[in-house]
C-alpha cells in the first residue's frame, strides 16, 4: 500500500480528545478509540525496559496516545525510532497536549510516509550497534491489525537488519584488529597491484562461471574440465584447489579472508597462473606473493584509501559478507552474463562440510583420519554439532548459511543482475535464480571456445599498475588528526585505547621499510 493512497482525517472522539479514522475500500476503521483514545496509553504497560534494550523502535505512531508513558523514560533510552505509514503525523501530534513531548526530545526520530524499502535504507543508517546494547521492537496493535503488510514487512527488514549488523559487530569483534593490520601492510605492497576498475566494462557480454566450494561442486567437477573454455571461470580461494586438482585453472581467484590460514587455498598455484583478486583488507602473506588486482571495500580506512586515489581503484562489496557474493557483484561490474553458478548450497549437501579436494576436507583426511576415524565421521560430527540439528528443506544447515542465502537474494533483486543460472539442485535454492544443468548451460547460453588468456591479456597491456607512496603518505600525515582516532573507534569498537593507538602509530610509520 502506497502511503499517499491512504485517506484519513483527525475528528473528535467523545471524551473531546482528537482521534485518527483512516478510510479504505469504503470503510472507516478508527487507529484509536472513538470514546477515549487515552486508553491507548496503557497498552505498552510494563513493556518499556531501557536497562536492558536501551535503542527502541515503534511501528504504528498515530497520535502517540500509547506512548505518553514513554516520557517517563526518554532520558534512559539512547535512541527511540518511531515508524508510521502515515504522513503528516508530526504536525497532528503537534496538537496534542498528551503526546507532544515526542516532537521535543533529541533522542526521537520519525520516520512517517515512507515505503517500507525506504525505511529498511533510512534504519540501516540510523542504527549503530556499537553505540547500544540492545533493541526493544513495539507494535500498536490498531497500526498492525489495519495495515498488516506493511508493518510486517518492516518488521523482516529490522530482522534481518539486526541479524547483518549483529554480524558485523562480531566480526569487528573477531577480526578489527586484523582487518586494520591487513590494509596498513597491504598499503606498503601496491606496487604490485592493478586496480580492479580497469577490469570493469571490459569483459561484457561473455558467460561466466562463479565456482564456490560446497559439496555440490563435486557433481560438476568433471563438466566443468570439460567446458572450461566456453566461459569465464571465477573462483572462490577455497574452491581453488579442488579445481587445480581436477585440471582446470580458473581465470579469477577472489579472496577476501583476512586470516592467514587463506594462504592455504593457494599452495600449488604458481603466481601468475591464474588472475588473483584480493581484497586490500586481505591477508598480506598471499598478496604478497601473488599479486594481480586488488580492491576496496566498506572498511573505514579503505574508504580513506578511496580519498586519496579517488575512483582510480574501484571496490568489491556485495554486502553479503560472503565471498561467493562479492564474485557476484565484480561479475556484474565487469559486464559478465550470463552467470552461472555451482557450489553455493547453503547447506551440508551429502552430509558433507565441503567439497572434495578443499584444504578443509584434505586437512580431515591428512591429519585426523585413522582406521577408528574416517573423514566422513569428521564431517557428520562437525555437521550435528555446527547446525545444531537445523534443517531447511530436508538439508542440515546452519543459520548464517540461510542468511547468506538471503542477503544473495536481495543483492540479485536489487542490482537487477542479467541472468543467473544455479546449474545443480542438490543445494537449497536460491529464490529468483533459475536452474539449468550445466550441460544446458553451455549449449543455449555459451558460444564457441573463448580465447581468455587474449582476452585478459589485451586488459593487462591497458592496466597500470598502483603506486603505494601516496597512500603511505597519507597515513603518515593522518598520524596526527582527529580522523585518526575515528577510524581507529570505526574499525575496533571500543577497544581502541590509547595503547593500541600508539601501536598503529608505530606499524604506520614503519611502512617505508617494508
Amino acid at each position: 500500500m502506497n502511503s499517499n493512497d491512504i485517506i484519513y482525517k483527525i475528528t473528535k472522539a467523545r471524551s473531546g480528545l482528537d482521534t485518527i479514522i483512516v478510510s479504505s475500500n469504503g470503510k472507516e476503521m478508527p487507529l484509536h478509540s472513538r470514546i477515549n483514545p487515552k486508553r491507548d496509553s496503557e497498552l505498552f504497560a510494563g513493556r518499556f525496559d531501557p536497562d536492558r534494550f536501551d535503542a527502541l523502535i515503534v511501528l504504528g505512531v498515530g497520535l502517540g496516545y500509547h506512548l505518553i508513558p514513554l516520557s517517563n523514560y526518554l532520558d534512559s533510552y539512547s535512541q527511540i525510532i518511531l515508524i508510521d505509514i502515515l504522513s503528516g503525523l508530526d504536525t497532528a501530534i503537534a496538537g496534542n497536549r498528551l503526546a507532544s513531548f515526542l516532537l521535543k526530545s533529541e533522542r526521537i526520530s520519525f520516520i512517517l510516509g515512507k515505503s517500507a524499502g525506504e525505511v529498511d535504507e533510512l534504519l540501516s543508517a540510523m542504527i549503530d550497534l556499537d553505540r547500544i546494547r540492545g533493541i526493544s521492537v513495539l507494535e500498536h496493535p490498531a497500526s498492525m491489525r489495519i495495515f498488516d503488510d506493511y508493518y510486517t514487512e518492516i518488521k523482516n527488514s529490522i530482522e534481518k537488519l539486526i541479524h547483518r549488523l549483529a554480524g558485523n559487530k562480531a566480526t569487528k569483534k573477531a577480526f578489527g584488529a586484523l582487518y586494520l593490520r591487513n590494509i596498513v601492510k597491504n598499503a606498503a605492497l601496491l606496487d604490485h597491484f592493478r586496480p580492479v576498475q580497469d577490469l570493469y566494462g571490459h569483459l561484457n557480454d561473455f558467460p561466466a562461471l562463479i565456482v564456490a566450494s560446497g559439496p555440490c561442486l563435486e557433481k560438476d567437477i568433471q563438466r566443468i574440465r570439460r567446458f572450461q573454455d566456453r566461459f569465464f571461470i571465477i573462483s572462490a580461494d577455497s574452491s581453488l584447489p579442488v579445481l587445480h586438482k581436477s585440471g582446470i585453472l580458473p581465470d579469477f581467484v577472489i579472496s577476501i579472508d583476512p586470516q592467514p590460514y587463506v594462504y592455504e587455498h593457494f599452495l600449488g598455484l604458481a603466481p601468475g597462473s591464474a588472475t588473483a583478486l584480493f581484497s586490500l583488507s586481505s591477508h598480506p602473506a598471499a598478496v604478497k606473493k601473488f599479486g594481480g588486482y586488488i580492491f576496496l571495500n566498506s572498511h573505514p580506512l579503505c574508504q580513506f584509501a578511496e580519498r586519496v586515489y579517488g575512483d582510480s581503484i574501484g571496490s568489491v562489496d556485495s554486502a553479503t559478507g560472503s565471498v561467493a557474493g562479492d564474485a557476484m557483484d565484480f561479475c556484474l561490474k565487469c559486464g559478465f552474463a550470463p552467470i552461472g553458478l555451482v557450489g553455493l548450497d547453503f547447506s551440508f549437501s551429502d552430509y558433507k562440510t565441503y567439497s572434495r579436494g578443499t584444504a578443509y576436507q584434505n586437512r580431515y583426511s591428512l591429519y585426523f583420519q585413522n582406521r577408528i576415524s574416517t573423514v566422513e565421521g569428521f564431517n557428520c560430527r562437525y555437521i550435528l554439532g555446527a547446525s545444531g540439528g537445523l534443517k531447511y528443506e530436508g538439508r542440515y544447515t546452519r543459520r548464517s548459511f540461510l542468511q547468506y542465502r538471503q542477503s544473495i537474494e536481495e543483492l540479485i533483486k536489487n542490482r537487477k543482475f542479467p541472468a543467473v543460472y544455479a546449474l545443480n539442485d542438490c543445494g537449497i535454492a536460491i529464490s529468483g535464480v533459475g536452474l539449468l544443468g550445466l550441460d544446458q548451460f553451455v549449449e543455449d547460453k555459451c558460444g564457441t571456445a573463448i580465447d581468455k588468456k587474449s582476452i585478459t591479456a589485451a586488459i593487462n597491456s591497458k592496466s597500470r599498475f598502483l603506486v603505494s607512496e601516496p597512500l603511505i603518505s597519507a597515513l603518515s600525515s593522518l598520524l596526527d588528526d582527529s580522523l585518526f582516532d575515528e577510524i581507529l573507534e570505526a574499525s575496533l569498537g571500543s577497544g581502541a585505547n590509547e595503547k593500541v593507538k600508539e601501536k598503529y602509530r608505530t606499524l604506520i610509520a614503519s611502512l617505508k621499510r617494508i
